[in-house]
């Protein structure tokens, strides 16, 4: 089984970033939310576990929003192969249901096409999905440019001194709680 406090980070390329959003409106963001919320519900899928691990989950964002995601695991890395909102509640009369196979899948292509178009529940007994948590693991980040007035600059700067923060870090706390407050509406 996988220590899962040893995750550091994720693995992002055009496949497993541009279709999750083309198909299903799932951003890198969201993803990487579900791994840092908690209940955070994994079912090891041993099956399909031969060359690569797969592991399902079934978590939320940071906006609530239910997901399920199918990944595998590379070095450190949490590598997400399909994201996309839960279709079915979980129920134990959905559960007592008896599931169906999971096909081989030939490559990731494969499995984000199945997962694309098949709800988890007919597939996976969720009955037996373990609570865990990813204690080390951090959020991609992007490094960017921006240039602020000298005078907001020096605000800011007093103002995390208030806080004992990092200015960086309390820009960050500042955009952070702007966002959610903007989602909300």
């Amino acid at each position: 089984m996988i220590d899962f406090s040893e995750m550091e980070g994720f693995e992002w390329d055009d496949g497993n970033i541009s279709k999750n959003w083309l198909k299903h409106e799932v951003n890198t963001a969201e993803c990487e939310e579900v791994f840092s919320n908690s209940p955070l519900l994994t079912f090891p899928d041993d099956a399909h576990s031969r060359i690569e691990i797969r592991i399902y989950v079934l978590g939320k964002t940071n906006s609530n929003r239910l997901l399920f995601i199918a990944f595998t695991v590379r070095k450190q890395n949490i590598r997400v192969i399909s994201a996309r909102d839960m279709k079915k509640k979980i129920t134990m009369k959905n559960m007592m249901k008896k599931l169906k196979k999971i096909p081989v899948f030939k490559n990731e292509e494969a499995e984000r096409d199945f997962w694309a178009v098949h709800d988890s529940t007919e597939y996976v007994d969720w009955s037996h999905a373990k609570r865990v948590s990813f204690p080390n693991l951090k959020p991609s980040t992007k490094t960017i440019s921006i240039r602020l007035p000298e005078g907001m600059l020096d605000r800011l700067k007093m103002l995390a001194n208030k806080r004992d923060v990092p200015y960086q870090s309390y820009i960050k706390i500042i955009l952070d709680d702007k966002i959610e407050s903007e989602m909300r509406k």
